[in-house]
């Protein structure tokens, strides 16, 4: 993810962060207006995973989340560098527990990355356990990622606007996450004890609040995920280096060569 990322994109890697947000939006209005315009399913709001449903729309909505995964989860990768980067230029500052917090982002991400690649691949009506496991690793990590990455922000004393725009996204996120949490629950535990409520009727505000809140925790996400693009324009080489074994190899036989010849030396008895 981060080769193919740095490959295309080179010194113009800041703008990662506004592709990927054109391209997830993108997604969901192709998704949305074709299921809408087949009557695959209604246009008030719903559910995202109901708008890649049925075919054609099913098979864009695979592919188009699917890549959408890779992309967060390269630029939560850039992010991890780019603080590593930032700890070794001050390593006074920052301690062991700090370098782990950031691995431990890295992890965050890439889980809820693979959440979102398990709601693309296994469709809601079909296959509910593995779609709503995904959801859940998806939004839950991605919370407790905002608010680590908004740590960071804080310990490296970014630009003011940063902080203040990351800590009121990620305050927002938590609410609109609780809003969805709970009505979504209350939902299903309503129409388990009343079958003959339905989404048209008595549950109404209840269904409509869960799926709002859905798209606005999407939305939330995505909007924290622009604030990368400041510490991304600051990256200018973005190099991978690859060792041959057999260079590995002998290097290490030169290393021993010389460290035996320093040893047999007379001059140094």
């Amino acid at each position: 993810m981060f080769f193919a990322a740095s490959w295309c994109l080179g010194r113009w890697i800041w703008i990662l962060p506004i592709v990927t947000n054109v391209w997830i939006w993108f997604s969901f209005a192709t998704t949305y207006g074709l299921a809408v315009a087949q009557n695959h399913t209604f246009p008030d709001f719903p559910y995202i995973s109901y708008t890649g449903v049925e075919e054609p729309e099913s098979g864009i909505f695979t592919f188009c989340v699917a890549v959408s995964a890779i992309m967060l989860a390269a630029n939560a990768e850039m992010r991890f560098l780019f603080i590593r980067e930032k700890m070794t230029r001050n390593r006074a500052n920052f301690s062991k527990h700090w370098q782990r917090a950031n691995t431990a982002g890295l992890v965050l991400a890439i889980l809820s990355s693979l959440g979102l690649l398990l709601v693309a691949c296994f469709q809601v009506d079909t296959m509910k356990p593995p779609h709503y496991t995904g959801a859940f690793l998806c939004f839950t990590l991605a919370v407790g990622y905002l608010w680590l990455q908004t740590a960071f922000t804080f310990k490296l004393q970014r630009a003011r606007w940063e902080f203040v725009w990351q800590i009121i996204n990620s305050i927002a996120t938590c609410i609109i996450f609780l809003l969805f949490s709970f009505s979504k629950t209350y939902y299903k535990m309503q129409r388990k004890a009343h079958p003959e409520y339905t989404k048209w009727d008595k549950l109404r505000g209840v269904f409509l609040l869960s799926t709002i809140t859905e798209w606005l925790l999407a939305l939330s996400i995505m909007a924290f995920v622009i604030t990368f693009v400041s510490c991304f324009r600051e990256l200018r080489v973005i190099t991978i280096d690859v060792q041959l074994k057999e260079d590995h190899n002998r290097y290490r036989d030169q290393e021993n060569g010389q460290l035996q010849e320093s040893l047999t030396d007379p001059s140094n008895a």
